[in-house]
């Protein structure tokens, strides 16, 4: 009976944790809506919907394993296109590196 208690309450402890895991996701994702700046909305999104489609895979739903895992891979193919077209505009000086830039004072 005692193992049947144990494996009762580790069973709903998995499932708050998911269940945590997925309102957190849902939550970033929902406020990734009034983000206006580009770059940390899709963060955002890549964020939230990681944390979706780690829910659906637990409790096995094929469609949101698959529209959360597409739009993840879509946050993050744009966000290495940010990457590199930033690293390439700091390579031919058309902007400031971050780093120079924090080292920098305007007096």
């Amino acid at each position: 009976m005692r193992a049947i208690l144990v494996a009762a309450w580790r069973f709903s402890v998995e499932n708050l944790v998911y269940d945590i895991i997925s309102w957190v996701g849902l939550t970033i994702c929902i406020g990734a809506f009034f983000i206006k700046d580009v770059l940390w909305l899709r963060l955002a999104t890549l964020i939230g919907c990681s944390l979706l489609f780690v829910y659906y895979s637990h409790i096995a739903i094929p469609q949101g394993v698959i529209s959360n895992l597409l739009v993840l891979l879509i946050n993050a193919y744009y966000l290495v296109r940010f990457a590199s077209a930033r690293r390439k505009a700091i390579s031919d000086g058309k902007i400031s590196s971050p780093a120079s830039s924090v080292l920098t004072t305007e007096n």
